[in-house]
């Protein structure tokens, strides 16, 4: 029999526990409190200090700015209709850039490649995770999509693939990000 460390009380016991118990409590709500104790109080509940945070580096910067040029254009170049579901009128919250093959699997080249960027409802991007079997599969039909998964992935039996090698690291990804951005900044779709 497995032992739980505590002792089993009888029924008069556990009665008697909860009667001074009770009583402990009413006499402390009798007690007199000195009048600075709402101070000590509060300072004694004063949250430690906040850490500092993370200065973002040029590269994280770079990126929030490349993945903002990337919305603007997928937005002016394609209709506010879900390339997935074909919702319409999407806006706001409910228009997003949804990617065929996931960002964070992509090679640094392929991350914010616009041949693999499309209109997204919420529903089908963060709900249905993208819905990347329709996605691809409608990418695949699309000439500049299939281009993309050529060049970035590998077919075999199970799909598309995405290829692992070459990617970019340190000064050459950042300088990379800066080329990549310059150039979406003077797209005009």
């Amino acid at each position: 029999m497995k032992r739980s460390g505590f002792k089993k009380k009888t029924y008069t016991e556990a009665v008697e526990a909860s009667l001074r118990s009770q009583k402990n409590r009413a006499a402390r709500k009798r007690t007199v409190k000195p009048k600075n104790a709402g101070k000590v109080a509060k300072q004694a509940k004063k949250a430690p200090p906040k850490k500092k945070r993370r200065k973002k580096t040029e590269r994280q910067k770079l990126e929030e700015k490349l993945w903002e040029e990337c919305k603007r254009i997928i937005r002016t170049r394609y209709p506010n209709e879900c390339f997935t579901c074909r919702a319409v009128d999407l806006a706001g919250v409910n228009w997003q850039t949804g990617h065929g093959k996931p960002k964070g699997a992509l090679p640094l080249q392929f991350k914010y490649d616009l041949r693999n960027l499309r209109p997204q409802c919420m529903n089908c991007n963060i709900n249905l995770g993208g819905a990347s079997d329709i996605f691809i599969a409608k990418l695949e039909q699309d000439q500049e999509g299939l281009t993309f998964l050529e060049e970035a992935c590998r077919k075999t039996e199970e799909g598309w693939i995405i290829k692992k090698e070459g990617g970019l690291v340190g000064k050459e990804a950042t300088e990379f990000l800066r080329d990549l951005l310059e150039s979406y900044q003077q797209v005009n779709p």
